[in-house]
């Protein structure tokens, strides 16, 4: 296994999180053969240094010399071994192992990880996120979308929660006019809200046909959640900062959206129970950041509908993936297929460690 962990700067794209850099965590699993599967996890900001610590001390002597058919008890045997810590950077660790693994047994299957998840779709709609932003004046943030429509996008993501309700409003409504009826409009506050400000805004949001309203409420409060979403015409989203099903189970009855962001939640194994969880519920997912990886999961996943097209580590990739239409067609390559820039990792490597092969 080598692991390292690079930092890259953000470009325009920084969503509503303010960050101005990122930490990934990449590792590369190689099995006696020499087949390969990438995985990788990352914080906004910094760290992952002690992800580091976390795989070296716990993850890598937990898994050496075991046949990569072991993963699926390994994985919950790393999920006991690490109990007493909570979730947080166990959690990460395990999603980048996790989706190592993953990519390995579709290199060795030759096929592409959506159908080694039992895929029912080649190809998944997209929408635009990251480059519509709070630092762009009213009339910037309209020319924003409409390049992104020219792109062939036919959903976008605004941000709300930085100037205040009624300005907010103002600049969606200048949104949809300058669009029309017939673009999906998604609304992020980034857990910026209160209760009362949010059963305010929600009202106005519905009026102008908002699609859904992601991370209203800080994503502990989820008796907040709830009272919202009883009387909320528009649907709510959540889920981009919850770690593992059970952190998501409680939102079954306050959110129509659930968000799990593989990297981060425990990997794709538990990207897979979460959309089983939104599936026996009747409830959408659509995950946070990286198409390259979370267009296979849509795929897969009966109850996904939308991926976010967000360029978070595109200076880290040797290829992107770029929709068409608003729509993204599924690489064929087998695993994830996710092409690196070895030459990028190698330059904002900051640390890494080599150990452990698989069989």
């Amino acid at each position: 296994m080598q692991v390292r962990l690079a930092e890259v700067g953000l470009g325009a794209a920084r969503g509503g999180s303010g960050a101005t850099r990122l930490q990934l965590v990449h590792v590369r699993l190689t099995d006696s053969d020499g087949a390969e599967g990438t995985g990788f996890t990352y914080a906004l900001g910094s760290g992952c240094e002690a992800v580091m610590a976390m795989l070296s001390e716990v993850h890598i002597p937990a898994v050496a010399g075991l046949p990569i058919s072991h993963w699926p008890r390994t994985w919950y045997a790393l999920r006991e071994r690490t109990a007493r810590l909570g979730r947080g950077i166990a959690q990460l660790a395990t999603s980048a192992l996790d989706i190592a693994v993953w990519d390995l047994m579709g290199v060795r299957s030759g096929v592409p990880l959506y159908e080694l998840l039992g895929g029912h779709r080649d190809e998944v709609p997209v929408y635009g996120s990251g480059r519509a932003t709070h630092g762009m004046s009213t009339d910037e943030l309209v020319e924003g979308v409409q390049a992104y429509l020219d792109e062939g996008y036919r959903a976008i993501k605004l941000r709300v929660g930085v100037h205040g309700g009624p300005v907010d409003v103002r600049r969606i409504a200048a949104v949809r006019e300058a669009v029309g009826p017939d673009v999906m409009i998604m609304v992020d506050a980034n857990e910026r809200l209160d209760l009362a400000g949010a059963q305010w805004l929600v009202r106005k949001l519905g009026e102008l046909d908002v699609y859904w309203l992601e991370e209203p409420l800080p994503a502990a409060d989820i008796a907040g959640h709830r009272r919202l979403a009883a009387i909320s015409p528009v649907p709510l989203a959540v889920g981009e900062h919850l770690q593992g099903v059970g952190e998501f189970v409680p939102y079954t009855g306050a959110a129509a959206v659930l968000q799990p962001d593989a990297p981060v939640t425990g990997g794709v194994s538990e990207f897979v129970r979460i959309a089983a969880l939104a599936e026996a519920h009747g409830l959408t997912v659509s995950p946070h950041f990286l198409p390259e990886l979370h267009v296979h999961l849509v795929a897969a996943a009966r109850s996904a509908t939308w991926a976010e097209h967000f360029p978070l580590i595109d200076d880290l990739l040797g290829e992107t993936l770029n929709p068409r239409d608003g729509v993204i067609t599924l690489p064929r390559r087998p695993g994830h297929g996710m092409i690196w820039n070895d030459a990028a990792l190698e330059r904002h490597t900051v640390n890494g460690l080599d150990s452990w092969s698989s069989s």
